[in-house]
């Protein structure tokens, strides 16, 4: 892995899962992303006070959240207050189904790790809506941003690859940035925290949940797939799904590179 990844680290918030800043990178034209700007996480409801306090320091000024219904229910983001554009939206999505797998005595590791590519090859078009809003909030004006979602690893990634595009960073960077999931998503810690199901699966049926919690190279590839195989590429999804062209690109990149 490269240095400029190697570098990089979580935010220290104890209470935080799988939270960090995803500025900082170089891009093709020889610029950098401005730190402080672009944060991504999951889930953000087990906050402590104090934890709460440092990341309403940062000066957040939207939340995109790409959780469904029940998983904002269930665990709120509550640590914002009014000034922030907070964006969610009501859908129902697969990652329900994809934990009923793993209870199937029958479902191997084969057949996770096959419904996670699925999962892949669909998310940019089943959350095309809340991507869309995410590149709205940024170019409003609306920075810093966080995106988030359960885990921070497949919606969230998905989202923070398609920034990083945007911005003109190149594949490899992004890869890198997707798979720091699997170093700053510490699992037994979160599900000491509350998540019962996923712990006894994960004592019992350890290596049938791990597709599920691990970012894997091979997602990620699914999702550029999908962009050439439908757009000719990740510009042509990002202009023609999104709205996000190159004059949208421009301002983006005016407002979060440094020259």
């Amino acid at each position: 892995m490269s240095e400029t990844v190697m570098e990089r680290s979580g935010l220290p918030l104890a209470s935080a899962f799988n939270l960090r800043d995803f500025g900082g990178y170089p891009t093709a034209d020889g610029r950098m992303i401005r730190r402080g700007m672009l944060y991504r996480s999951g889930t953000m409801a087990l906050l402590t006070p104090e934890d709460s306090a440092q990341l309403r320091s940062l000066g957040i000024r939207a939340i995109c959240d790409f959780r469904r219904p029940g998983e904002r229910k269930s665990e709120p983001t509550s640590w914002h207050d009014a000034t922030v554009d907070y964006y969610c939206r009501d859908y129902s999505g697969a990652t329900g189904v994809l934990v009923d797998m793993v209870r199937e005595e029958r479902t191997t590791a084969a057949d996770m790790k096959a419904a996670m590519l699925a999962v892949y090859h669909e998310i940019a078009t089943d959350h095309a809506e809340a991507y869309a809003a995410m590149f709205r909030q940024m170019l409003a004006g609306h920075l810093p941003i966080l995106i988030n979602c359960s885990a921070g690893k497949d919606r969230t990634g998905a989202g923070a690859a398609m920034v990083l595009a945007a911005l003109g960073v190149s594949r490899d960077v992004i890869v890198e940035d997707y798979l720091l999931t699997n170093s700053h998503a510490d699992w037994t810690w979160r599900l000491a925290q509350g998540e019962s199901h996923l712990s006894r699966l994960k004592q019992a049926r350890a290596d049938v949940l791990e597709p599920l919690l691990v970012a894997d190279v091979a997602y990620l590839e699914a999702l550029f797939n999908h962009f050439d195989t439908l757009h000719g590429g990740v510009d042509g999804y990002l202009r023609d799904v999104l709205g996000v062209g190159a004059s949208e690109q421009a301002a983006l990149r005016e407002a979060l590179l440094i020259p």
